[in-house]
Order: structure tokens, then sequence, then C-alpha cells
């Protein structure tokens, strides 16, 4: 019996071998590009959005001299070394616990930080040669696809978005700080029963930011049971300039205005705009409620004060960058 001595090769390891060098070929061709950070191109772009966007929303910044330093750069901007906007409870630390909770005064303090400081300190640029070339770019904080705004102020740092070229961009969650807020029960406020029926709060100026009041267990007595205005020292506020009312019902927020109904369940909550409490003294800040019945007599009246917290609110940081 005579012996083939031709040689052959298997079907499964044609195409094993086949599969590998695909797999090969892929790794080479595109893996390289992940490790190179920083280079010209789409690349450099897409590091520099992603490290900006970063440095914002988890880094308190820095500032220093030859003699002192902090996190607490929004006070000494004449020394900034690094920009962000995380919230901070310790200014010797350069970590945060809180990063995405953003302070109100360090976003304040960044929209007034001159051009060649920001683009600096974010590193907004790329160096070619050892020449540095800045690169385009648009930062903002928006909520339902509007810029917040502080101070009355849209969150929105440099320039009108091309369409015609490549444009990296960065979004992250982030909590902004709003201002303060007090909580409280029906039963809690307290009313002057010698004029008139309507909860009093005293209010001690000044208060830097949005003022949110919000009252829940309401004990409702009437058949129409609504709000009808905010007093300020015996002067109406107007609703929209002045504040925004609202009632939180089943989790849901829904403008009160234009009929101001109440049910017996929902939260009654006040926006108050920047710069009402400005000056240094007590307000007394009446909120005037139909058929709603409150029982503790003063004065004195609610002390707002001893009662607030900083409030925040969910919002989007957008870091977009372009040659």
């Amino acid at each position: 019996m005579m012996m083939d001595e031709d040689g052959q090769i298997s079907l499964d390891f044609l195409l094993g071998i086949s599969l590998f060098l695909i797999a090969l070929m892929f790794i080479v061709q595109f893996i390289p590009g992940l490790f190179i950070p920083g280079t010209s191109g789409e690349g450099s772009l897409d590091y520099t959005a992603y490290r900006t966007a970063t440095i914002l929303v988890e880094d308190p910044g820095w500032w220093g001299n030859s003699t002192s330093s902090g996190t607490d750069w929004e006070e000494n901007t004449d020394n900034i070394l690094r920009l962000g906007l995380a919230a901070d409870d310790d200014s010797s630390s350069k970590l945060t616990n809180t990063p995405n909770l953003l302070s109100k005064q360090k976003i304040t303090q960044m929209m007034m930080v001159n051009e060649s400081t920001l683009v600096e300190r974010l590193g907004l640029y790329n160096n070619v040669d050892g020449t540095l070339f800045s690169y385009g770019y648009n930062i903002s904080i928006t909520q339902n696809d509007t810029p917040q705004s502080l101070n009355n102020t849209p969150i929105l740092l440099g320039e009108t978005i091309p369409y015609d070229r490549d444009v990296s961009k960065i979004t992250r969650i982030v909590l902004v700080e709003k201002g303060v807020e007090a909580q409280f029960e029906a039963d809690e406020l307290t009313i002057n029963a010698s004029e008139v029926e309507d909860p009093i709060l005293n209010v001690t100026g000044p208060l830097n930011g949005e003022i949110k009041v919000q009252i829940s267990n309401l004990n409702i007595t009437g058949v129409d049971p609504s709000f009808k205005r905010l007093m300020l020292d015996g002067v109406q506020l107007n609703e929209g300039p002045d504040y925004i009312s609202h009632k939180l019902v089943n989790g849901t927020m829904i403008p009160l205005e234009p009929t101001g109904k109440i049910n017996n369940s929902d939260i009654v909550i006040f926006y108050i705009e920047p710069g009402i409490f400005n000056d240094t003294r007590t307000y007394e800040l009446e909120i005037d409620l139909k058929d709603i019945t409150f029982t503790k007599s003063g004065p004195p009246f609610l002390d707002f004060n001893q009662y607030i917290k900083t409030f925040y609110e969910p919002a989007y940081l957008t870091v977009e960058v372009w040659n």
C-alpha cells in the first residue's frame, strides 16, 4: 500500500489562522491611537474635551503664591493655578469629597476670569513644535436645553459652535448650587392674628442667590384653597420678575399660576429671585393663602434663617472644542 506524501492543511486550521490575522490587523491599526493623548487631530480634541469637563466637575481648583495656597481660588483670582468648580469643605486640601456638586461662587467667578487665564488654566490649547494654538471652545451649564443663570447671567462661555468642522463634545450630569432653601410644615408657621391670617416669615439679609420656600401639610378649611400673592414688608411682589410659585404634586412640579389652586396633599414652593434680600436688615415675608388655616400666632414670627440650607438643582455641564 503506497503512502501519499503530499502535505495537507485542515480547513479548521485555515479558518483559525485567518481569524487570528484579521484580529491582529485590527489591533495594530486601532489600538495605538488609544494610548497617544494630546496629539493633533480628532483624538486631541476628544482628549481635551474630556479632560476639561473632568477638571471642571471633579476638581475644586487651586490657587497659590509664595506664602499661601488653597482651593478657594474664587476668593484669590490673581493667583489661580487650576480652575475647578467642585464644591469643597476644606480649602487646604487639593481634592473634594463632592465631585459633580458645583459651587455657585466658583461658577460666578469663572464667568469673570479673563480669556487668556481661562484657556491656560484649563489647557484649551495645543502645542505644535513649541507654538501654542488655542482651541475654539464652548462651555455651558444647561437645564431643559436652556443655559442656567446665576445672578441673571446665563452660564455660557466661549464662541458660537461651528457647523463646518469637527467638534468634540463631552457632557456631564451635575448638581449646581442655586441658593438657600427652608422647608416648613404648615403648623410651624406663625400668623399675625390681630391683622391678617397669613403666615409671616422673618428673613434676615443679605442673602445671595435664589431663595426657596417650601410649605407642606397644609390645613385646608374652605372651598377655594389657593395662593394669592407674596408681600414683602407690606408691598406686593410680582409673579415672574420677583418670584415663581409652584406646587409639588406626586413628585411633579406644576406652576401655581394662573389659578393658584391648591389641594390638600400639595406642597407649595416659592422660588424668590436673587437680589430681593440684599440689604443688611430683617424683612417680613407674608404668604397670602386663601381657605388654608394656620393656628400658631405671633409676633414674634418664625425666623427663616434658622431653617436654611444650601439647595442644588440637576443640570448638564457641556464642553465642546474644535480646531
